[in-house]
């Protein structure tokens, strides 16, 4: 039985064609891989990695709800669109700065950062993706604040619950290329 003040160096095996096993299993992790790789990319620049052309529409979609997350990754599975799902603001925002997108479908009640908050951060952001279409899911709660969601920057609103095709024509709206998707 290992110690519990056993080093790590003591039970992990270290392979010798991999240089720095060792050090890249201390390392925390998180659900985007060691938690040091992803500050030293975020750390090196503040601009989105270039990526190359890509052959579908990348959305991102910001919900927490698990319900609606669901609901959309149903009325998204399409091969012309490619979703990623956050559960929070800050992950979105994080995720904006990693990885380029075409869009964001936001939740308004959000954990850590609020949809409004979201809006008002890209939008006020001299980032390239500060003019990122922002399609804003807005449950019955939510509807008086519209008009100031759209004034701070918000593109357009679906509302709660989704429906399929008034979802579809809001997203052909906003990116036409989606037209021959079959949305």
């Amino acid at each position: 039985m290992r110690s519990q003040k056993a080093r790590l160096n003591d039970w992990l095996f270290k392979d010798e064609d991999a240089p720095g096993t060792i050090e890249a299993a201390q390392q925390p992790f998180d659900t985007f891989g060691p938690m040091s790789e992803l500050r030293r990319v975020v750390q090196q620049s503040r601009t989105p990695m270039q990526q190359g052309a890509h052959d579908c529409a990348r959305i991102l979609v910001a919900e927490s709800d698990p319900y609606h997350r669901r609901v959309l990754r149903v009325l998204l599975a399409n091969p012309g669109i490619s979703a990623i799902e956050v559960e929070d603001g800050q992950s979105a925002v994080d995720l904006l700065s990693l990885r380029s997108f075409d869009m964001i479908l936001l939740g308004m009640n959000l954990p850590i950062m609020t949809g409004p908050d979201v809006v008002r951060w890209v939008r006020r952001s001299q980032t390239p993706w500060c003019d990122i279409p922002i399609l804003g899911l807005i449950g019955g709660e939510d509807r008086d604040i519209v008009g100031r969601l759209m004034s701070w920057g918000m593109t357009d609103w679906t509302p709660k619950p989704i429906a399929r095709q008034h979802l579809g024509d809001k997203l052909v709206g906003l990116m036409p290329n989606l037209a021959r998707a079959g949305l």
